[in-house]
């Protein structure tokens, strides 16, 4: 193949992630989203009060869809560039503060385009009604970058593939608000906040100048937990989320039935996108050790229901691995004492 064809079949490519860059400045979707709800409402930050948290969840989508690369170019055959998304995040209650801190790194892929962020937060908690509400607030940070080295290019040193390679830092904002009781729970968060006003880029830009800045996202979401009543052990728990960046709506429910507080399996359905079926389990919930009985972990396999379903650039679906542990750092209160009330102290951990 002649070099000028290389260059143009480069070019073709640039323009493939470009538009594949434009779809990755959402954020990254996750089938269990229940289980990382601080990532997209600052108000979820440490929403199980009184506990320290790590949540980690991989997803790896579109397993085996192709799309256009130099080897396909030179060989006439796709290379396999599923999405991949991953995140990690810490979350503690402080009772000096009133509220929960946290911190989320997250790293999403697709094709060549790569973006890695941290977001650290704060929600303030308080009793309303028979229930907790969180006010959060998150700073965050995010590289984005193309990643060239896989192209093989003829030419090393052609100036597109050094336009390829340049990266971005932005930074921006995220705010949030979460109502949760024993039965039910809804929540509102808004991601990327300066973006939605930043069309010139000039606030949230801190380097780079190659690509645009992610979008911004407003996200409600809720969940409801019915217990059986003619079978205790059985509670059925639907949940929903609803996304959109003010152009276009996107919505996924996930509908999980656990039995015995430990086993827990159901199914999702991603709008035109994926039907997923989700199992997993808390192994040690019943048991006396307070350090084990946080454990949750959970995999779900995602039915591709669009068109990369389909050939040539098929998808065989999504896999997803999540894991969650939680302990209590704070003992439980006691009250002891005798004669007069006054006296009477608590001890604290």
């Amino acid at each position: 193949m002649s070099k000028g064809i290389q260059k143009v079949g480069l070019l073709v490519l640039l323009a493939i992630t470009v538009t594949m860059s434009g779809f990755a400045q959402d954020d990254a979707q996750f089938t269990f989203f229940p289980w990382v709800t601080s990532y997209y409402n600052a108000g979820g930050i440490g929403e199980q009060s009184n506990t320290l948290c790590f949540t980690a969840d991989y997803s790896n989508k579109y397993l085996g869809w192709g799309d256009l690369s130099t080897t396909a170019i030179n060989n006439d055959t796709a290379a396999k560039t599923a999405p991949q998304d991953f995140l990690f995040s810490i979350e503690s209650y402080l009772k000096k503060l009133h509220g929960s801190i946290g911190v989320t790194l997250v790293h999403d892929q697709i094709g060549y385009y790569k973006n890695t962020g941290v977001k650290i937060g704060y929600a303030y908690k308080l009793r309303v009604g028979g229930g907790n509400l969180g006010i959060g607030a998150q700073v965050s940070l995010y590289n984005q970058a193309i990643d060239a080295s896989g192209l093989n290019p003829t030419d090393p040193n052609d100036p597109t593939l050094a336009a390829l390679s340049e990266s971005t830092l932005d930074l921006d904002f995220n705010l949030g608000v979460l109502y949760k009781t024993d039965q039910w729970y809804v929540g509102l968060g808004w991601t990327q906040m300066l973006a939605m006003f930043d069309t010139t880029q000039s606030i949230i830009r801190l380097s780079g100048d190659r690509g645009t800045h992610r979008s911004s996202q407003l996200y409600l979401h809720g969940g409801y937990t019915w217990v059986v009543p003619f079978n205790p052990n059985w509670e059925i728990m639907p949940q929903a989320l609803v996304k959109t960046d003010l152009h276009s709506f996107q919505w996924e429910i996930l509908a999980l039935a656990r039995y015995n507080g430990v086993f827990w399996g159901g199914v999702g359905y991603r709008f035109q996108d994926a039907v997923t079926l989700a199992f997993g389990a808390r192994p040690f919930h019943n048991s006396s050790n307070i350090y084990l009985k946080g454990l949750d972990v959970g995999v779900s396999y995602g039915f591709t229901a669009n068109s990369l379903a389909y050939k040539p650039h098929r998808s065989f679906g999504d896999v997803e691995v999540v894991v969650r542990y939680c302990f209590d750092i704070y003992k439980p209160e006691v009250f002891s004492g005798y004669g007069n009330s006054r006296y009477i102290y608590k001890n604290r951990y």
